[in-house]
């Protein structure tokens, strides 16, 4: 005789969370933003991201950007390299100091000496501005820009020795990569867009804006204690909409309360700087540049998973502009197929 199915039996699955793995996985990616962060927050803790085995949390072991899987690393050597989060899997990325062009890079006991193309050798330390990365998590494709200094920005791709420089580009302020275009934008009021979709980069777009901000904030200290609650400008950044529109966004904060604000301009094709005050049904990752269709959340920066730049896991309900506590971290939004692990 055949059994009765009971729907209170105990042997029922008690939550959708226990399905098998790859079954889980292919119904996550099928979908939006919005729906797989509920679905997330319905799982067990132990479902998703175990992340604690990864032993990425190293002396002078630096997260510089994220994407999909993948985080930019910089080791106590000062080398570069892609690393996925998930399977450990590592592509190691030119030298430094390999580089194409007229701007010289020479590896030194402390860091790195500039030699500019006019022959003058600045007293700063050479500092990597605003990196972007893209990787195609199947074929393993990627390209790696950062701003050299004041000098230039660089980039490699694969299959590249060295970092081949785009001398042009001048003073960094910001950069993001979405949709194979490279977006920069300077102190120096530049706004440019390059299409690295063909071979090499080439510039689609240029506009000298009306006025970049430097940021202004240091963080006080103790030697340097702040006793004004004055709002101060911290730091300039570049973000880039689901539609294709450009924002400067101006980060402020109040020393004395740690209260953090943001203006927004979207950036004309004249160079002139119109207020925004909504972005609609889109909300922003500010460190990744970009924003996210996501209706049912407000703000500037939605909740997602965050890793700390020296490598710490951490998850966040929401965002507390009143807070300290995502200083350093990078906004985390893995591939979804690689988001659950048995």
């Amino acid at each position: 005789m055949e059994e009765s199915h009971n729907p209170n039996s105990h042997e029922r699955l008690k939550s959708w969370s226990e399905l098998p793995s790859d079954l889980l996985n292919s119904l996550l990616e099928r979908l939006s933003f919005t729906d797989f962060r509920r679905a997330k927050s319905t799982m067990r803790a132990q479902k998703l991201y175990r992340t604690q085995d990864l032993d990425l949390v190293l002396p002078r072991i630096f997260c510089f950007k994220t994407c999909g899987s993948w985080l930019l690393m910089r080791n106590r050597l000062s080398n570069l390299y892609l690393v996925n989060l998930f399977t450990k899997e590592r592509i190691n990325l030119p030298p430094v100091e390999s580089q194409v062009g007229t701007t010289k890079l020479e590896r030194t006991v402390v860091g790195f000496r500039i030699t500019c193309p006019d022959g003058s050798k600045p007293g700063k330390p050479m500092h990597i501005r605003s990196p972007v990365f893209w990787i195609d998590e199947k074929t393993k494709d990627y390209l790696v820009s950062w701003g050299l200094g004041t000098c230039c920005v660089v980039y490699s791709k694969k299959g590249d020795n060295s970092w081949i420089q785009i001398p042009e580009a001048l003073d960094c302020c910001d950069m993001v990569y979405k949709d194979h275009k490279l977006y920069f934008f300077s102190y120096s009021r530049d706004l440019r867009i390059y299409d690295f979709s063909g071979e090499a980069p080439r510039e689609i777009f240029w506009c000298r804006c009306v006025y970049v901000e430097r940021f202004a904030y240091d963080g006080g200290g103790p030697r340097r204690p702040q006793v004004t609650d004055r709002r101060r400008l911290v730091v300039t950044k570049l973000v880039v909409t689901v539609t294709g529109d450009v924002l400067k966004v101006e980060t402020y904060l109040r020393p004395k309360s740690r209260t953090w604000s943001f203006r927004l301009f979207k950036v004309c094709s004249s160079g002139d700087f119109k207020r925004v005050y909504s972005l609609g049904d889109e909300s922003m990752l500010l460190d990744l540049g970009i924003t996210v269709l996501a209706n049912n959340y407000e703000g500037i920066m939605i909740s997602f998973s965050s890793i700390s730049r020296r490598g710490r896991w951490s998850n966040y309900t929401k965002f507390d502009c009143s807070s300290d506590q995502l200083s350093g971290n990078r906004w985390f939004l893995p591939s979804f197929t690689q988001a659950v692990v048995a």
